[in-house]
């Protein structure tokens, strides 16, 4: 199939028949149109345009591949435009030769260099040239915007693996400081919170380095997580999870919901001495996808003094707006409470 996209390395059979067929349209086109306009036979122009194609090739390509790639990139634009008409000019020379070396196929063409003919045979030449140039400058354009494309995937996907081994470090040095603090108060559940940090360590290790987890294994994730602050919070955290929908067949960018989630502790409930309470509300609607948590905020006191924002909620930030740009909407509500939502075109 034709393409002005596609690009060849060397020169197989199929980029030579597109070639070919190029230049038969010339041929023809011209034996045409001057038969047409001379009322003359076919056969005459077909050889006169046979022979001023030793001339019409060598310099469409000189121009196409020689001129163009070396002068354009580097702004040359009046050496390239002169150097393209005094090129044509010498192939209006070379045509004069043809037509005195073989008059028989020169259909009344006069060979005279100094004449206003030469100047019509030199704007012949850079028409033609300028074809093959405008098929080249559409190739070019569409290789660079296949590299830009690849550049910026790759750009994306250093950006998204940087923000993940922020995050990871940065969720499981909180996740260590809470079980540390159960050890050290003797608690027995200490021994089912590294049951639980295993499996979180597992779905990191094994399943977040995709660029896209299976729904069901990321609210997984947050479901160990909710288990390793119920133990450490016990009576004083009043948790409500729940899930609807059908989370089969459905994918969402790994450890996306975590920071949520461990902002809602670290920010609402540790900073409270009393009763708190967190509400997360999941709910998959065909391909939308709907995540809202709130949870209570202690109030200001002394004893309680505000916590710098980590790079938590920055980084889940920057990875929707990478991954999901015109896919998601996030809205963060700070208040009496704290309310996120979040909609995802899965």
């Amino acid at each position: 199939m034709f393409s002005l996209e596609r690009e060849y390395a060397g020169w197989p059979p199929d980029r030579i028949a597109r070639h070919i067929l190029y230049w038969g349209f010339w041929v023809t086109f011209y034996c045409v149109l001057n038969a047409a306009y001379q009322r003359t036979g076919y056969l005459q122009w077909l050889w006169l345009e046979l022979m001023f194609m030793t001339v019409k090739i060598p310099y469409a390509y000189f121009v196409a591949y020689f001129l163009f790639p070396r002068l354009l990139p580097r702004k040359r634009y009046i050496l390239l435009f002169a150097l393209v008409l005094l090129s044509a000019f010498v192939g209006v020379g070379f045509m004069v030769v043809l037509l005195k070396m073989f008059p028989q196929f020169a259909s009344g063409q006069p060979s005279i260099f100094w004449s206003a003919k030469s100047i019509f045979r030199a704007l012949d030449l850079v028409y033609v040239a300028s074809l093959v140039v405008v098929v080249k400058m559409i190739q070019r354009f569409f290789r660079q915007e296949r590299m830009n494309e690849r550049l910026k995937a790759e750009k994306i996907g250093s950006e998204l693996q940087m923000l993940k081994n922020q995050l990871q470090p940065h969720f499981l040095l909180n996740t260590l400081n809470n079980i540390y603090g159960l050890v050290l108060d003797g608690d027995k559940k200490a021994g089912n919170a590294i049951i639980q940090l295993s499996n979180i360590i597992n779905y990191m290790l094994y399943d977040c380095n995709v660029d896209r987890a299976e729904l069901q294994k990321e609210i997984g994730l947050l479901k160990n997580y909710l288990e390793l602050e119920k133990i450490r919070y016990g009576e004083r955290l009043d948790l409500s999870f729940e899930v609807e929908g059908d989370m089969a067949d459905h994918q969402i960018a790994p450890l996306l919901l975590i920071p949520f989630v461990e902002n809602s502790f670290k920010h609402g409930v540790s900073q409270s001495q009393g009763k708190s309470w967190v509400r997360i509300l999941i709910q998959i609607n065909g391909n939308q996808f709907s995540f809202q948590i709130e949870n209570s905020i202690a109030s200001a006191t002394e004893s309680t003094p505000t916590l710098k924002s980590g790079i938590g909620l920055e980084n889940v930030k920057k990875r929707l707006r990478l991954i999901y740009p015109s896919a998601h909407q996030l809205d963060i509500r700070p208040g009496e409470t704290f309310l996120v939502n979040l909609k995802i075109d899965l």
